[in-house]
């Protein structure tokens, strides 16, 4: 057991909120309460739907007790009535502002012990606007569509016959656009309804907890602010306190089952008021919560009267503690990166009315891709989320739901219903260490209502800071402790973190819009974090916000993302995650997951000497609680695609440090001509899940792979327009009127039929975006051209023959390219292109740019040495893994944009091997074509551009772009 020395202070809590007189019910500060004190309420309850106003009218009886309800039908709580069929999804609100209404009925009976229990009823979520009956009485009204609320209703509810609970739940009220976001509006009661007992006349109302370490972040206090309220009359006239019997507060805090204290007090009576009691317990040695290290312990909090347990309720709580001091954000003492993603809470089977599956499934998806961080866009999400997010460990950053209002930040008598969101945001989740921040908004201006409601948040949590996504100016009011831009350029991350005071979280960095864009990941994250002030960034988006409902959707309206199911629905705005609908991973899952590894080789390259016993590899540990002790590296050192030796090894290394990793390597006695060596790193972590795998190549400091020797004497024939080079039985034809190859032949086996330029293929919508769309409209196919040869030389000699050849090929009168060629075709019958194309087009950029060859029908595989298997473009490679790939020519093992240091077209006996230290485009519809690349467009992100002129092959500066390969046609061995 830890010793606790308790420090009793006691003083009274005065509530200085005032809420908008629209807002009849009373909102609390909820702890889970005993089982036995909660009945649910969920399950099959009556509903109509009135989908125009007037229908609504019809129904404004609804909930007397002794309403017909033959119209009505059976509706599951929780649920979105839009995603069970009952009418078409809408995303992103209503542009009417008219909106159906839903009517439900719900008939429940409660225990007969509690008459004299004060009773309150708890929704989890209605969205947007609910308004309550019981037993045909009004409750009261809420309106926001994404907080926890509740109503008190003590005396309302018959002990002995049935009760009548009536809910009219409207999309539109005058306030509703205060929860419309970029995502579907879905109506209904989503989240769980219950109701909860207890003690008449004297109650704990709430409890809020605070823990403290001493400097050396060893010892801590656990602070625990705990309000009983009394409703007791007084005995007494006037103000007088009246004189009545004390009651008694216990705590008890234990940890895996094991009791850390108990500690019992005396409080004296207070009648007909509430009294906050604040009590300190020191604890020796807890365990810390972190990300890294989700320890959780358990305090259960009991009210006693005359010796007997009335009423308790519990807390999992953490030790804890958050700090900006000095522009760091620091958890424990401890510096931390923010490896983040945004999350909506829904999923395509449910909408909103997610249920724990989904939430486990969605935390460890996130935590097998390295992320550590979820903003919670834009509102709040279920409490089951969260506490998940406590036991699985997981920071997250809670957003206080304004950031639909648009410009009604400025006006005033939004006042109740921004504090509203703001007060029931913090005062459900304040407990939860997982939550380590509050936001207030989103993309908002700065205007008084966000700003006194982000003072408010403070004043209700001290501990955490603050933010409002989007602001990130230098005199933003002290309040502000966290500055957040939205994506933003790489040199912009870093010029902002290298001069901010203040820790930056780039709530939106990264879109991870469709599937042709996300590119500069891995730059903006080493931008911004390479600096103590750049704490991290969250990625848009988790998941493609689909709807699926029973009823098939609307012709052609989603057509062009969802292909293979006709009742998913996913609006082209929200076609952004790095997992679909389903929680697949995407190509863009395996980017975030490689660019937020916390362990990784800090280089891609290392210099050795064969026969040397042993290389240095340094490895980089960007955990902040975890020593690399605990990771397994699993190495793997090849050659090619062949396999030398492999291990399992272990070194010690500090969070944030950097360590030399020793790895033997005496397998490798030799080095091949031509063989790339080169070692795979696997780092496993403790629960034996893999964080990343990463390559480190192995380069001899004497390079000996561009010797050749002469295998037979160069020989040129030319008959009329044809030029033939042999070398042995290699031979290579060319056509003087094209300038082109136009076949390569080893032996009597025809490999190549044509080489060719190319510099445009069918764009896909990140390139549309950067080239812009009404260009690439009105655009002609760059490579349909006839060509002209404006200059041909052919030189030889025994060794060499060389063709130097300028070629033009027109499109139209606008657009226009010349190519210089270089053959050189040498003694070891290899051939080397030299290309450089200058274009003059109406086209900005261009996709691609390099040669197209067209291989023999029989050469029916496909492989590379370089990055993959995944697609790699210039600002997009960093989940890609270097290694051998491929497979048939026709799979889609092969199918897309490959980083190549050779590639390999081959058959049983034949094959043609292709040195090109660039990229590789190889499309299925095609099979026998493969584009050797010199040049790839940067991949956008989303609709804006890369800021790097080197991504965007820009055809403005009239340089030519050069480009470089060998071809060898060789024997299969």
């Amino acid at each position: 057991m830890c010793p606790i020395t308790p420090f009793l202070r006691v003083n009274f809590f005065v509530l200085f909120f005032f809420l908008s007189n629209k807002l009849s019910a009373q909102v609390l500060i909820p702890t889970v309460a005993d089982s036995r004190q909660m009945v649910s309420l969920n399950g099959s309850w009556k509903f109509y739907l009135a989908k125009t106003e007037n229908d609504a009218n019809q129904l404004n009886d609804f909930f007397q007790t002794d309403y017909n309800t033959t119209s009505f039908q059976t509706i599951p709580v929780p649920s979105n009535w839009a995603v069970l069929g009952y009418e078409e999804p809408v995303y992103r609100g209503f542009d009417s502002n008219k909106a159906s209404e839903g009517f439900y009925l719900y008939d429940f009976n409660i225990p007969k012990n509690w008459g004299d229990k004060r009773l309150l009823l708890h929704f989890g979520g209605v969205w947007s606007s609910a308004e309550i009956w019981i037993n045909g009485i009004q409750i009261g009204k809420h309106e926001s569509g994404y907080t926890s609320f509740s109503f008190d209703i003590t005396g309302k509810l018959k002990v002995d016959g049935s009760n009548k609970l009536a809910v009219r739940v409207k999309q539109v009220s005058r306030e509703y656009k205060y929860d419309v976001y970029d995502d579907w509006t879905l109506g209904g009661i989503f989240r769980d309804v219950t109701l909860e007992a207890m003690p008449l006349n004297r109650w704990l109302d709430y409890t809020v907890i605070k823990t403290t370490f001493d400097k050396d972040f060893k010892n801590a206090d656990l602070e625990i602010k705990c309000m009983v309220s009394d409703t007791h009359e007084g005995s007494l006239p006037g103000n007088y306190p009246s004189p009545d019997k004390p009651y008694n507060l216990r705590f008890t805090l234990t940890q895996d089952h094991e009791k850390v204290f108990t500690r019992q007090i005396e409080i004296p009576a207070h009648i007909a008021t509430s009294r906050e009691t604040n009590m300190v317990f020191h604890v020796e040695s807890p365990l810390h919560w972190t990300a890294e290290t989700p320890n959780l312990y358990h305090l259960k909090i009991e009210l006693l009267e005359n010796g007997n347990v009335v009423q308790s309720k519990n807390e999992k709580i953490g030790f804890r503690q958050i700090s900006v001091e000095g522009g760091i954000f620091s958890i424990n003492g401890q510096a931390i990166k923010l490896r983040g993603i945004n999350r909506h809470d829904e999923h395509p089977d449910v909408g909103r009315a997610t249920k724990q599956e989904h939430w486990l499934q969605d935390i460890k998806l996130m935590k097998a891709a390295n992320i550590n961080y979820i903003r919670m866009a834009h509102y709040q999400h279920a409490k089951g989320f969260i506490e998940l997010c406590d036991e699985l460990g997981m920071y997250v950053g809670e957003e206080v739901s304004i950031g639909g209002a648009g410009n009604l930040i400025y006006d005033p008598s939004y006042a109740g219903a921004t504090l509203v969101r703001a007060y029931e945001t913090v005062t459900r989740d304040i407990n939860n260490p997982s939550i380590i921040y509050w936001s207030v908004g989103n993309e908002d201006p700065l205007a008084s209502l966000n700003l006194n409601a982000l003072k408010f948040v403070k004043a209700l949590d001290p501990t955490r800071p603050t933010m409002i996504p989007w602001r990130s100016e230098t005199w933003l009011p002290k309040e502000i402790d966290l500055l957040s831009v939205h994506y933003w350029h790489p040199n912009e991350y870093d010029q902002l973190a290298g001069q901010s005071t203040r820790p930056i979280i780039t709530t939106e960095y990264s879109h991870a819009f469709g599937v042709d864009s996300f590119g500069g990941l891995e730059a903006r994250w080493k931008a911004l974090t390479k600096h103590p002030e750049g704490t991290g960034g969250a990625v848009w988006m988790w998941a493609d916000q689909g709807i699926k409902t029973p009823i098939k959707r609307p012709k052609e309206k989603y057509d062009k993302i969802v292909k293979d199911d006709e009742y998913l629905r996913i609006d082209d705005q929200g076609w952004d995650g790095v997992v679909d609908s389903y929680r697949n991973p995407t190509r863009d899952y395996w980017e975030v997951k490689s660019v937020y590894a916390q362990v990784y080789p800090t280089v891609d390259k290392v210099p050795y000497i064969a026969g040397q016993n042993s290389i240095i590899i340094p490895l980089q540990n960007d955990y902040d609680f975890t020593n690399l002790n605990t990771i397994k590296i699993k190495w793997t050192l090849k050659e090619d695609d062949k396999v030398l030796s492999t291990g399992i090894s272990t070194i010690s290394g500090q969070p944030h440090t950097v360590s030399n990793f020793e790895l033997p390597i005496e397998n490798l006695k030799t080095f091949q001509n031509q063989n790339t060596y080169y070692l795979w790193l696997d780092f496993i972590n403790a629960d034996g899940e893999e964080i990343v795998r990463k390559a480190v190549e192995l380069t001899p400091r004497l390079d000996l792979r561009n010797r050749t020797l002469p295998v037979s004497k160069v020989k040129v024939t030319q008959s009329n327009t044809i030029a033939t080079i042999l070398v042995g039985n290699i031979s290579y034809t060319f056509n003087a009127n094209t300038g082109q190859l136009i076949s390569a032949s080893l032996g009597e086996n025809k490999l190549i039929t044509n080489l060719k330029p190319i510099i445009w293929h069918p764009l896909d919508r990140g390139e549309t975006s950067v080239i812009g769309s009404k260009i690439a409209k009105k655009l002609p196919d760059l490579n349909n051209y006839t060509i002209k040869v404006i200059d041909w030389k052919i030189q030889e000699d025994s060794a060499n023959a060389i063709i130097d050849t300028r070629v033009e090929y027109r499109i139209n009168d606008k657009n226009i390219f010349s190519t210089n060629y270089k053959y050189t075709i040498s003694s070891d019958g290899n051939m080397k292109v030299h290309y450089e194309i200058l274009p003059q087009v109406e086209t900005p950029n261009l996709p691609i740019v390099g040669m197209s060859l067209q291989s023999a029908p029989e050469l029916t595989n496909l492989y590379w040495l370089g990055l993959g298997p995944y697609d790699a473009y210039p600002n997009k490679q960093s989940a890609p893994v270097l290694g051998v790939w491929g497979g048939a020519i026709n799979s889609e093992n092969v199918h897309g944009n490959k980083a190549t240091h050779w590639i390999e077209l081959s058959e049983k006996k034949y094959k043609i091997r292709i040195l090109n230290k660039g990229y590789m485009e190889h499309n299925v519809s095609n099979p026998q074509a493969v584009n050797i690349l010199s040049s790839v467009l940067g991949k956008p992100e989303k609709g804006r551009k890369p800021n790097e002129p080197a991504l965007l092959l820009q055809t403005a500066a009239a340089k030519p772009f050069v480009g470089e390969f060998i071809i060898a046609l060789e024997t299969t061995k």
